[in-house]
């Protein structure tokens, strides 16, 4: 995967950027060297780390690239197979503004390869390379004169620049008390601690299902940075005996892994949420970055606050879509919102373990009664804190699947309140994707799997994505490795198949599809139904994919619609004119009824994916339209990517469609 490096850092105060990094995924350290030694000389440098959540991904990164005065482009293989640098070069190159490196002697593609190019193969990003004064001496000559670098005010603690920003892990704190069985309280501890820091300051803070992967000796300072990319890490204990409490904390700095701050702190239990609070105090105090207190929180009673912390490691390790972890949760939580009923986080846990019960498609609870269950609970979490993002999550996935700019909206609001929570941003990549916004989505995905690399909703959108911007071969991977990874979620075998089925890599498929034999149940059924339509994709006998279409029309009469999934699927295995046929039977009413299924239950994204032939023929638009999204396309004036590939003219079919 390619992306573009666009940090901003040196002198803050200018408005204008000066340089503009594109290179390929593989070769991101040496990008994030590049605008470090930029930095250092007090240019400023555009990252994709600063992009806004509530900005599309194409729009911005077009942006920073029109305005920068230079456009640096580290070349690799990988940068020159990928769709998106040769594209960045180009616009660089019209306005006279390129600067090359190659990084493994692969030369620029025509018609860049005709400037001059750098060769710095093996480069570790050490500015006394003798070809890094030529690219300095270029960016001074297109960005002008640099900026004074601002001197350090951190002490000795590095404060580094926006290409190298503090990322900071807390780690899971052993549990040295008598009782094995207490290590889920200690988890709840660093847990809190390492919420209160991400919530109350500008830092950016792994989350907790990536950082508590590492325990016992896996701890290894060395180990940890370089598998989180993390600048700081937070370390602990907790002895319990009885009520009293007793929590060490140590923090590291992985560049010299030097301890910066250490302490004791002792209590009660009824203490322990102020022990908490002056650990993020002494964390922010090091690293000197601003805390916002957080909302005054009266100490849970002993019982409900280890209710609270079993509730929230459910929620963490589980996947709602494929498991049963919410309806687990929800009666924890239930007793501590009626024991506390002013405990703002359980409200916002409750309210988002409610939700996405309630949306898994497996409830037998009555819609009307679920929801209402849902927004007296986020309502209720949102007076008490209104920075409560969980809660506005919850309220988005109660939309209605049509209600397209109502959910963007809460899901926007809830990445202001917390711009990194990870939930939010794996919704509004979910969002992105179901109306064709497939690297806009691409990106919030990333963001998410970036901040929290062991959840796997991120990890497994992530992978599929990549398939969906042109990656084949890099999604079947990542899928392989997140399935292996995760052995016994079906979620990961259902998407490697499809992904590997859809796009033709058939070893990975021959690979794993033994083990849909592991799982039974409705997860059983749903991977029956994979493996027969890989094997209509595979084997290419008419009688077999006629008899899935066949199948797919007993389907409609039977239930009246089809998920888009299907209806794509008919056009993969050759049948497009007839996958439309079904689907101008099937009714889709529904997507804008407020108990309808969600859009993950029927896969909307799909349609857009490149495999998907359905969309090159111009009654696709009919579809689009009846799914209320050719009125979202032209009343926000944001498009679904790659429509100028199309055979015909998608903007104006949809024009067309809503005024006949």
């Amino acid at each position: 995967m390619c992306v573009s490096l666009a940090v901003t850092v040196g002198n803050l105060g200018r408005l204008v950027t000066d340089v503009f990094i594109s290179y390929a995924r593989s070769t991101q350290d040496q990008a994030r060297a590049a605008a470090r030694n930029l930095e250092s000389l007090g240019y400023s440098v555009w990252i994709d780390d600063a992009l806004p959540a509530h900005r599309a991904f194409s729009s911005v990164i077009e942006e920073k690239l029109r305005e920068s005065k230079a456009t640096l482009v580290l070349w690799s293989a990988d940068a020159r197979n990928s769709r998106w640098v040769p594209a960045e070069a180009e616009l660089a190159h019209n306005e006279d503004k390129l600067i090359q490196i190659s990084l493994d002697g692969a030369l620029p593609p025509l018609p860049f390869n005709r400037l001059q190019c750098e060769l710095m193969q093996g480069w570790d990003g050490n500015p006394s390379h003798p070809s890094w004064a030529k690219i300095e001496a270029s960016v001074s000559q297109l960005a002008g004169e640099a900026a004074t670098p601002q001197p350090s005010k951190t002490g000795s603690v590095r404060q580094p620049t926006r290409s190298g920003e503090m990322l900071l892990a807390v780690l899971a704190f052993d549990n040295i008390s008598a009782d094995p069985d207490l290590n889920y309280f200690c988890d709840g501890v660093a847990e809190e601690i390492q919420r209160t820091v991400a919530r109350g300051t500008q830092l950016k803070v792994v989350a907790r299902t990536s950082s508590f992967q590492f325990r016992g000796p896996e701890k290894e300072t060395g180990k940890v940075a370089s598998a989180l990319g993390v600048s700081h890490l937070l370390d602990g204990s907790v002895r319990r005996g009885g009520d009293r409490v007793r929590i060490s904390a140590e923090l590291v700095d992985c560049t010299n892994r030097s301890s910066v701050w250490s302490d004791r702190f002792d209590g009660t239990l009824d203490d322990v949420f102020e022990l908490q609070e002056s650990i993020a105090e002494s964390v922010a105090e090091a690293l000197k970055v601003a805390l916002t207190p957080p909302v005054a929180e009266k100490p849970l009673g002993t019982m409900d606050y280890e209710r609270f912390l079993r509730a929230r490691a459910i929620l963490s390790g589980g996947d709602y879509v494929f498991d049963d972890s919410a309806l687990r949760a929800i009666p924890l939580l239930e007793q501590v919102t009626r024991a506390r009923p002013d405990f703002a986080p359980a409200w916002e846990l409750l309210a988002n373990a409610r939700a996405s019960e309630l949306r898994s498609g497996h409830t037998s609870q009555a819609y009307a009664e679920g929801r209402k269950a849902v927004i007296d609970a986020a309502e209720t979490a949102l007076s008490l804190d209104p920075k409560r993002s969980g809660a506005l999550v919850a309220l988005a996935m109660l939309e209605p699947w049509g209600a397209y700019a109502k959910r963007k909206a809460l899901l926007e609001e809830a990445l202001t309140a917390q711009p990194n929570d990870t939930t939010a941003l794996t919704e509004l990549a979910n969002f992105y994707w179901s109306v064709g916004r497939l690297r806009d989505a691409f990106a919030m995905a990333e963001r998410a799997y970036e901040l929290d690399p062991m959840m796997p909703p991120a990890a497994v959108l992530v992978a599929a994505l990549r398939a969906y911007i042109g990656d084949y071969q890099g999604s079947v991977s990542q899928h392989r490795q997140l399935y292996k990874r995760w052995p016994d979620n079906p979620g990961m075998l259902h998407h490697l198949l499809n992904i590997a089925a859809t796009t033709g890599e058939w070893d990975a498929y021959d690979e794993f599809i033994g083990d849909i034999d592991k799982f039974d149940g409705w997860q059983a059924a749903d991977l029956r139904a994979t493996k027969a339509y890989a094997e209509a994709v595979r084997i290419e006998d008419d009688a077999v994919r006629d008899h899935r279409i066949e199948r797919y029309n007993e389907v409609v009469e039977k239930t009246g619609t089809l998920p888009l999934n299907v209806i794509t699927a008919g056009g993969v295995f050759g049948r497009a004119e007839q996958a439309l046929d079904i689907a101008e039977k099937a009714s889709y009413d529904y997507i804008f009824e407020p108990e309808g299924d969600r859009a993950a239950l029927h896969f909307p994204g799909t349609m857009f994916g490149p495999w998907s032939t359905i969309k090159n023929y111009p009654r696709f638009v009919k579809l689009c339209a009846r799914l209320g999204l050719c009125d979202y396309w032209v009343s926000s004036g944001i498009w679904p990517d790659r429509i100028d590939e199309l055979p015909y003219d998608f903007k104006a079919e949809v024009h067309k469609t809503l005024t006949a």
